[in-house]
């Protein structure tokens, strides 16, 4: 779980730093959407709502933005291999770590096979918090 945690804040650091460069950033949608391989229409929508940014594109963001895409990296690796370590894990700890991250193993590999939802991370970060405050 440690690993999770800190990897977790290291991408929550990362994402807010890269959105407060995305907030002072002068390029209108079109231009950024040139630049990051997304439709303006897509670009708009994500941001006025943030958290609708997905982990490869924040990734992009980052990469555009020249800010370190380490934190991003470390994050997919981490979820891909995530569902390998539950199988090694016994059946109790394994419930106790998806109901603390309020997602399950079917989730998880839905989204290592689409992509992960930043509300999805910063609502994982959340509660690893509360529960370790």
């Amino acid at each position: 779980m440690e690993p999770l945690q800190n990897t977790l804040q290291s991408f929550v650091n990362s994402y807010h730093s890269i959105m407060w460069r995305l907030r002072e950033c002068k390029l209108n949608d079109e231009q950024l959407s040139y630049e990051v391989n997304l439709s303006s229409g897509a670009i708009r929508n994500r941001r006025a709502k943030p958290d609708l940014w997905k982990l490869k594109e924040v990734e992009q963001l980052a990469a555009y933005f020249s800010i370190p895409t380490t934190a991003c990296r470390q994050m997919n690796a981490l979820l891909h291999d995530l569902p390998n370590r539950w199988g090694t894990m016994p059946e109790g700890e394994r419930r106790r770590v998806e109901r603390m991250l309020s997602i399950r193993r079917s989730q998880f590999e839905t989204y290592n096979k689409t992509d992960w939802p930043v509300r999805h991370l910063l609502n994982m970060h959340r509660i690893m918090n509360l529960s370790n405050a």
